[in-house]
């Protein structure tokens, strides 16, 4: 049996150290930044993962002057660094030098995604916001019961010794499931009737805080009807659920400061009001009665001055409504004799006279009127009688009919008494007693020859 030395811890540990930082001397590895914190000294430390494994690594204060934007959760990064051993505690970690910013991690960017479509849905609209009441006497509290956050929330409220009643809904704050457990809890907190809700987690990684940015929670806090205050992680964390609520505290202590009035505070506060209240009431009183005895002094100088000045007032005043009595009574009296006089010279009666003059004469003209037109009428039948007789469309009736040539461009319709005045195949116009007829000359004839023209004509 081969024995093979025995080494310590110490002496193992910093053999693996000299093998990892001799054969990774610089390395590239690229990754998605998770769990990011900035403590005091300034450092960066954060872990590097993918789908399966995680490494620890650190950006010291030096070199982040070299960076072209801080780092945070979620980001894919290439780091370019040196692997070491942290020797205290048997840990292997890359140490950064430099980050190669490429894209953002896909927690990064459904965060984002979602945070933008719940804004454009107008879950963050500052209208909507409730207001938180400025006393509170009962407060529920959504929150693991195991974790840190309702501690430190709960030591606030014992620290301020606030007399208000705080009722803890315990659900799951990460992992599957804790997004229904936290909506859930939303809505059964309605039934306890708080003055404000207040959902608590404590700091972690963006998986960590997942729950809070689930969908389902935002739209619980949306249609919640009570104040609801968030308390989540450490002041650079935000989740969905921070800009849904009507008030973000940046961690469960912030939110328990801004909820729970100290007491004590507000006591010596009461106290120093109502003593400057009775302090500015003592010093206006003081000044009030000065004052009065001032106006009471400088008044009784007046009053021997103002005596005679008064009696005479009083006795002009006495005069004056006398005679103002006096002028009242005489315009009376005149106004009472115009109005006699302005009614025996009305112009009443001779209006009343021209009105029945004038009914007069309008019923004479409306009967010399009608007079005048049943003698016209009579006059119109007379010359309309004369005037059927005399004309020819009684004639026409019996058969006769007026003949005429058709009119021409150079001249107008003519009427036809002889067979000379037209020629053959020439087109003539004949008016009926009713309608008219256009007609052709076929031919000619001339008239026997009358008894006169024929002793004419026998010489």
């Amino acid at each position: 049996m081969i024995v093979k030395d025995v080494k310590t811890v110490s002496e193992l540990t910093k053999d693996i150290s000299q093998l990892l930082e001799g054969r990774y001397r610089f390395v590239r590895v690229a990754g998605e930044i998770s769990g990011l914190r900035r403590p005091f000294s300034g450092h960066y430390y954060f872990l590097l993962k993918d789908a399966q494994c995680q490494i620890r690594a650190v950006l010291f204060k030096n070199q982040q002057s070299f960076l072209s934007r801080d780092p945070c959760d979620g980001q894919q990064v290439i780091c370019d660094g040196r692997i070491t051993v942290y020797e205290p505690r048997g840990e292997y970690q890359i140490i950064v030098d430099t980050i190669d910013f490429h894209g953002t991690g896909h927690l990064q960017i459904a965060f984002e995604r979602l945070k933008q479509r719940l804004k454009e849905q107008g879950l963050f609209d500052a209208a909507t916001k409730r207001s938180i009441p400025r006393f509170i006497e009962k407060i529920v509290l959504i929150t693991s019961p195991t974790g840190a956050a309702v501690h430190d929330f709960l030591t606030v409220c014992r620290k301020r010794r606030a007399s208000l009643q705080v009722q803890i809904i315990p659900v799951r704050v990460q992992g599957e499931g804790a997004a229904q457990d936290i909506s859930g809890a939303i809505d059964r907190a309605h039934e306890l009737h708080p003055d404000v809700i207040v959902l608590c987690r404590g700091g972690g990684s963006i998986e960590d805080l997942w729950a809070f940015n689930e969908e389902e929670v935002a739209w619980a806090m949306h249609r919640a009807r009570i104040p609801i205050v968030t308390g989540i992680g450490h002041e650079t964390d935000f989740t969905i659920a921070d800009f849904c609520s009507d008030l973000r505290g940046a961690t469960p202590t912030g939110a328990a400061e801004l909820l729970v009035i100290d007491n004590g505070v507000l006591s010596e506060r009461v106290a120093s009001l109502c003593a400057r209240l009775q302090r500015s009431l003592t010093w206006r009183i003081d000044s009030i009665g000065s004052r009065l005895d001032r106006l009471n002094h400088f008044l009784s100088t007046f009053d021997a001055a103002f005596s005679q000045p008064t009696l005479r007032l009083d006795r002009a005043a006495s005069r004056l409504i006398e005679n103002m009595s006096r002028r009242l009574e005489r315009a009376r009296q005149r106004t009472d004799e115009l109005t006699g006089r302005l009614r025996h010279n009305s112009p009443i009666h001779a209006i009343d006279a021209y009105q029945s003059r004038v009914s007069r004469l309008r019923e004479m003209v409306t009967i010399c009127g009608r007079q005048t037109i049943d003698k016209k009428r009579h006059q119109l039948q007379r010359a309309a009688a004369v005037l059927d007789s005399l004309s020819p469309l009684a004639t026409m009736a019996r058969g006769y009919s007026i003949v005429s040539t058709m009119p021409t461009r150079n001249h107008d319709s003519r009427l036809i008494t002889d067979e000379q005045q037209v020629t053959v195949e020439e087109h003539i116009a004949i008016t009926l007693h009713r309608g008219r007829l256009e007609a052709r000359v076929t031919a000619t004839h001339p008239s026997p020859a009358s008894p006169k023209a024929a002793l004419d004509t026998g010489d």
